[in-house]
């Protein structure tokens, strides 16, 4: 406990020096967090702009349907399916979907697209078409007879709303499918490929027209908590035969999504690494120079005969409460910016945001808010400062009392 109290006091007798020492740390523990907020924030943009408002963190196909996506691997729908996935706590909100592509045409123009048949109601909870329109009107059944097709779909196809959409394919089974439906309204989304391809039927006009009623190709599953996304598909798993259904979660789905998180996420530990390295030697530097200056002052400690082990421990506490200043204002400094750029994200513009928008994410940087970033930096900065102040105190455990007394 005296140690503790000497350390105190030691620190605030010479202020400059305590805060030079306390500022360098909560410099490091300031950039590492922006560091790494900023791109964990773009994995969640990532992440928000395909799981979380398109696929569903989880997806239940027909067995198969994930290596062959095609209509004759579409699964029929029945009751007990749903009540399986509505007894896990953690699902959200269940979408059922019937996809496959065909040629889109209006007039002289014709394009190949991705249909979606959607349930009016549940798409809701996902993709949120009805919030997206920008212009006509969202459908108002499964049974209507209309398309919402993308803004740069419009465009490319040069129609307006009211026109009729062509659409040539192939069906359940390999039955026709063709129909012609009017242009009920247009949706723009951050993903500059589906707006550019996608075209929206109302779900029992989708089946109807792939000749495959009651049947879906894929139930994407909105969850509660994302977090537990293994345990929730390890429920599912254990509950659906596995001969008849896969469930997926979306690193299953998407690979390469998860991949490309996971070099990037590298890219960015070194870089944090390097940062480390740098923040531990400006540390060392300031710590030896600390000791330095009071050279005299263990000299005669160690005169009148203070044991070195208590010069080490007061040192050791000295470097051990400005650490944990700096660690926590840290922290403090680094989360109002970290919310400000969640709530305000960086809109990006020219070459950058054309290089973001090829990876079909949303032309901004926005910055992440979860907790676990400020305070796994703040203790990694934190041991850094420890680990680098060892060599600094053991100095001046061991020093020559006439030596450290002259100097």
């Amino acid at each position: 406990m005296l140690s503790i109290k000497l350390a105190w006091r030691n620190i605030w007798r010479n202020k400059r020096r305590t805060i030079i020492t306390t500022l360098s740390i909560v410099v490091a523990v300031f950039l590492s967090a922006i560091t790494r907020s900023s791109q964990e924030g773009q994995y969640d943009n990532m992440l928000e702009n395909t799981v979380g408002t398109f696929s569903g963190y989880i997806q239940i196909h027909k067995q198969g349907y994930q290596d062959n996506p095609t209509l004759n691997n579409s699964l029929a729908i029945n009751d007990s399916l749903y009540e399986v996935i509505k007894s896990d706590k953690n699902i959200r909100s269940i979408i059922p979907r019937i996809e496959s592509y065909a040629l889109v045409a209006t007039g002289q123009q014709s394009r190949p697209a991705m249909i979606m048949g959607i349930d009016v109601e549940a798409e809701q909870e996902l993709s949120q078409p009805q919030t997206k329109l920008q212009k006509g009107n969202y459908f108002s059944s499964n049974s209507e007879k209309g398309a919402i097709i993308g803004e740069k779909l419009r465009q490319r196809l040069n129609a307006q709303i009211g026109d009729s959409l062509v659409l040539i394919g192939q069906g359940y089974h390999s039955m026709n499918a063709t129909g012609l439906y009017p242009i009920k309204g247009t949706v723009s989304f951050s993903n500059p490929e589906m707006n550019s391809s996608l075209v929206y039927l109302p779900l029992k006009t989708a089946q109807y027209l792939f000749s495959a009623q009651d049947r879906l190709t894929s139930i994407a599953i909105k969850l509660k908590t994302p977090t537990q996304l293994n345990a929730t598909a390890k429920y599912l798993k254990s509950r659906l035969p596995t001969n008849d259904y896969e469930v997926l979660t979306w690193q299953k789905m998407m690979p390469e999504l998860k991949q490309a998180i996971e070099v990037d996420r590298g890219g960015g530990i070194i870089i944090l690494l390097v940062l480390y390295m740098v923040v531990g030697f400006g540390i060392l530097g300031t710590v030896l120079m600390m000791i330095a200056e009071r050279s005299y002052e263990f000299g005669v400690m160690l005169s009148v005969g203070t044991p070195r082990t208590t010069i080490a421990k007061i040192l050791s506490f000295e470097i051990l409460l400005m650490s944990l200043m700096g660690a926590g204002f840290g922290i403090l400094f680094s989360i109002p910016v970290a919310w400000y750029f969640n709530v305000n994200p960086i809109d990006l513009s020219g070459a950058m945001a054309s290089a973001v928008e090829q990876y079909n994410m949303a032309p901004i940087l926005e910055f992440s808010t979860d907790p676990e970033i400020f305070t796994s930096q703040a203790l990694i900065v934190f041991f850094i400062t420890l680990l680098f102040s060892i060599i600094p105190i053991l100095k001046a455990a061991n020093l020559n009392p006439i030596d450290a007394m002259r100097s």
